[in-house]
């Protein structure tokens, strides 16, 4: 098999060499190949290559698994004929995180990856609810509208495992612009396809995914698959691809002068470079944060354009100036191909460049500066519940937490420190993941809600201290004022609910009533708390008399003895029983005296008609021996049997 038929192979619905795991198998790609002959919308301007492996479903999941990958290349294919490479690996590293399996919630947790001194890079094997998602790193490339109608990634992909068990594929999105953010419902990056599973070896295999139908990839191929073409086709025109028109953008952006303090009347001059030559048309200007605008002065036809500020009376101190955007209402900033520059480099910060409203001239009074009076309001945090659970291996929780201040000025952030690594926090309004021991999110972010992941596998009940510190700057004199420190506790997962018994101290005095005919015998319990001693109330155990010896069951009368002569022995040795109190009856003509001696010998006299019933009479001189030596005999004097 050629490259190019192994290309159209892995790219034909149906060929797929496993499912992957977690993914429900009612999901579009659970099969493998979907999305071919997707070009990308009129207006969009850029595009993303990437890749994905799974545990193939069905099979166990290697826990030491690594995943090499090597040769990523994103080509692009013109509408008037040609490729051009767009992404490289040799150029740009691989980024990627391990994804929950079906992409809910966009969630991920870091990956472990190495790269090597091939330029490959090695990762660790996704488990059990898991993928590795990866793509090429570095800016999005781009291209300009229109130009482009396909796509084509490859790259060679293998397992130090030769058990992993494990499947992948490629796939790419295409993108509104380079730095488009991702939205839900994929308005920004609609999928331009992916390949069929292919299952993993110890050896290195192609991976292969193309948006264009296998005729044009057999007429119009790729240079990576040109040697496997085995009747040369005549290229269409032009013979040589074109470069696409990337889209100019800001590489740099600087300020004269760059540190000290300029006062009313100064000016500033603001440079701004680019990738190359740009063309300017109307009067763009640069938004400052003293509240000031920079206006542009020149440079159109070169790399290089000036914008020029004087400081006025009505601008506001501050310590640091910074562009903070690019105005273009009425004007425009393109490339000779007409295409928009990127502006996002354009924002920056001069730290040590300071604009004062007062005069340059000395002051002649007061002779000593005053301290600024800080107006910065202490912001106020609430915090819902301070102790939270959340469920292990992808469960959420919202962390329930608001910020506010009645100074609209100020500008207010919350800390948040203490989230061990197996958690994150994302914030519900902008979808931005935190994760660490100490991050810092806007008022903006919090009170659109905040969202902690779980991905412990443990099997523990880990509690983590969240510590929440919310703090309010002042943008003119720096003043700080932060809130008191709140705390949330999460567990992760719920501890198992434990009952136990209430403990008490109350001691009872025991009843001296009998139940029934017979002595009754109470026996003592002890306080779990104080170690009192008290009797509970007797409960009668019927036991025939000496009539009734010789016709009840051996066993029953034995049973009854025994629990009888325990009783009385754990009083003699001051062992406490801790089972339900029960009462004993004995003869209808019960001792009179109450001691230990005169209790055991009715128990021995129970014992008595049973050892009678079986061995013949019982030396009544043996049964008083043991009970003289009732605090030192042991089992073998108790079960010890006459012989007449």
């Amino acid at each position: 098999m050629t490259a190019l038929t192994d290309a159209i192979y892995q790219n034909t619905k149906g060929n797929s060499e496993g499912g992957p795991m977690g993914v429900p198998t009612s999901y579009s790609w659970y099969g493998g190949s979907s999305g071919g002959g997707s070009a990308p919308p009129s207006d969009f301007t850029s595009v993303q290559g990437w890749g994905q492996v799974y545990p193939e479903a069905g099979m166990p999941v290697s826990p030491n698994a690594q995943v090499q990958i090597a040769n990523m290349k994103t080509y692009v294919h013109l509408t008037n004929g040609g490729w051009v490479l767009l992404q490289n690996e040799a150029t740009n590293s691989i980024g990627g995180a391990n994804y929950l399996a079906d992409f809910s919630g966009n969630s991920s947790v870091p990956w472990s990856e190495t790269k090597l001194s091939d330029g490959s890079v090695l990762v660790n094997a996704p488990q059990s609810g898991y993928n590795d998602h990866f793509w090429v790193g570095g800016t999005r490339p781009s291209y300009a509208a229109g130009t482009v109608d396909g796509v084509f990634v490859m790259a060679d992909m293998k397992t130090n495992d030769p058990n992993a068990h494990l499947i992948a594929n490629l796939g790419a999105d295409w993108w509104r612009s380079p730095t488009a953010a991702f939205v839900d419902g994929f308005g920004n990056n609609p999928g331009a396809g992916m390949s069929d599973w292919v299952r993993l070896t110890t050896d290195y295999k192609t991976l292969y995914f193309s948006s264009v139908s296998a005729s044009l990839l057999q007429s119009d191929p790729p240079p990576p698959l040109l040697g496997s073409v085995s009747t040369p086709t005549t290229p269409t025109s032009p013979t040589t691809p074109t470069t696409p028109n990337v889209a100019p953008s800001v590489t740099q952006a600087s300020a004269s002068p760059g540190t000290g303090t300029e006062h009313v009347g100064d000016t500033v001059t603001l440079t701004l470079g680019f990738s190359e030559a740009v063309t300017v048309s109307g009067t763009p200007t640069l938004s400052l944060n003293d509240g000031a605008k920079a206006t542009y002065v020149g440079g159109s036809g070169t790399s290089s354009l000036t914008f020029k500020t004087t400081v006025a009376s009505t601008d506001t101190n501050t310590s640091a100036l910074a562009i903070t955007g690019v105005n273009l209402t009425g004007a425009s900033i393109k490339d000779s191909g007409g295409l928009a520059a990127n502006l996002a480099g354009a924002v920056k910060t001069f730290s040590g460049l300071q604009i004062s409203t007062a005069t340059s001239n000395t002051p002649t009074t007061p002779t000593t500066p005053t301290t600024p009076t800080s107006s910065v309001t202490r912001p106020v945090l609430a915090v819902a519940d301070s102790s939270l659970w959340v469920a292990g291996r992808g469960g959420t929780v919202d962390l329930g937490t608001k910020v506010s201040t009645t100074d609209t000025n100020d500008r207010v952030t919350v800390n948040i420190s203490g989230l061990p690594r197996y958690e994150t926090i994302t914030s519900n309004i902008d979808g931005q993941t935190f994760r660490g021991d100490n991050i810092t999110l806007t008022a903006a972010q919090v009170d659109g809600g905040l969202t902690l992941h779980s991905y412990y596998r443990g099997g523990g009940h880990p509690t983590a201290t969240l510590t929440l510190t919310a703090s309010a700057k002042d943008p003119t004199t720096g003043a700080v004022a932060s809130s008191a420190p709140q705390t949330i506790t999460v567990t992760d997962p719920r501890p198992s609910a434990t009952t136990t018994s209430p403990q008490t101290t109350t001691v009872t005095t025991p009843s001296s009533t009998s139940a029934g005919p017979g002595l009754g015998v109470t026996q003592p319990q002890v306080s779990p708390v104080t170690g009192t001693v008290a009797s509970t109330a007797p409960q009668p155990i019927t036991v025939g008399d000496h009539s009734v010896a010789t016709t009840a069951g051996p066993g029953a009368l034995a049973n009854q003895a025994f629990a009888g002569l325990q009783q009385q022995m754990d009083l003699a040795t001051g062992t406490l029983a801790t089972t339900k109190p029960q009462a004993i009856v004995t003869d209808p003509n019960p001792a009179i005296g109450t001691s230990t001696a005169s209790l055991a010998s009715q128990s021995f006299a129970l014992l008595n008609q049973y050892m009678a019933g079986n061995t013949g009479r019982v030396d009544p001189g043996a049964i008083v021996a043991a009970v003289s030596q009732a605090i030192g005999f042991g089992p073998e004097a108790l079960l010890a049997r006459p012989v007449h």
